[in-house]
């Protein structure tokens, strides 16, 4: 008898699979439906008040509650997931179901100190310290975004006549970790900011052949001898309002 061979680095679970059941127990059709080509993933609050502006409605449950702006049905937006592993996995789910550009939008904490709460980074891509990206083989120093992606939301960025800055950044998989030590490497090493997510989205963005990019509220700053917090004023608010004006404007 011969004997059956077996690819032992072929993944057993299929998300393509498990959305479409899940998105047929909800009583849809994944090959009748209109899934948006690009979704922006919204941190919290940044969520919530892009809802409450009624640009957009809750239409299916993929990765979570995606909405379809109503001017646009081909552009969504979902509340994005917290840290690599759940954003990766929501990452998984959306493109599973035919979602082709992701976009990620959240906070960050600063790292280069003449950075102020408020400000607002476009990524390039950012310094791998997570476990997702080397169980789905690119355990690399640096997961980079998409640069076509990027390129096109800095355009919008500069349309809209908001000031940022652009470059890489530190993603960590354990959000109160942050030593001097390891803040001072990241500084060194160019990274505007911190936070939790970026690894996980670009590592299946580029895994799935799919396109990715970040944008990021600085909501904190790392200093030698503080932790400057930026919540209690107004310029984080802003930041959030001029990012939600500028995707909504962009919606034709």
């Amino acid at each position: 008898m011969k004997e059956k061979i077996v690819d032992r680095n072929n993944a057993l679970t299929d998300p393509k699979k498990l959305v479409r059941v899940e998105l047929k127990n909800a009583g849809f059709d994944i090959n009748k439906i209109k899934i948006p080509d690009r979704v922006y993933l919204l941190a919290d609050d940044i969520f919530d008040e892009m809802v409450s502006r009624n640009v957009g409605e809750y239409r299916y449950p993929l990765g979570g509650k995606l909405y379809v702006f109503n001017k646009n049905e081909n552009i969504g937006f979902i509340k994005g997931h917290m840290c690599s592993p759940a954003i990766a996995t929501q990452a998984e789910d959306l493109i599973a179901g035919g979602v082709k550009e992701l976009i990620h939008v959240g906070y960050a904490g600063g790292l280069q100190p003449e950075l102020v709460p408020g400000e607002i980074i476009l990524t390039d891509g950012a310094f791998n310290d997570t476990a997702v990206a080397r169980l789905y083989g690119y355990d690399y120093d640096i997961i980079h975004s998409s640069k076509d992606l990027t390129n096109e939301i800095e355009e919008m960025i500069t349309s809209a006549e908001i000031l940022y800055k652009r470059g890489l950044h530190w993603t960590t998989d354990a959000g109160y970790r942050e030593t001097w030590g390891q803040v001072m490497d990241y500084r060194d090493k160019g990274a505007l900011c911190v936070e939790m997510e970026g690894v996980g989205l670009f590592t299946i963005a580029n895994y799935r052949k799919c396109v990715a990019t970040g944008i990021y509220v600085v909501s904190d700053v790392y200093l030698e001898d503080d932790w400057k917090l930026g919540w209690e004023g107004n310029d984080i608010k802003k930041a959030v309002g001029e990012i939600i004006d500028m995707i909504i404007k962009s919606i034709r």
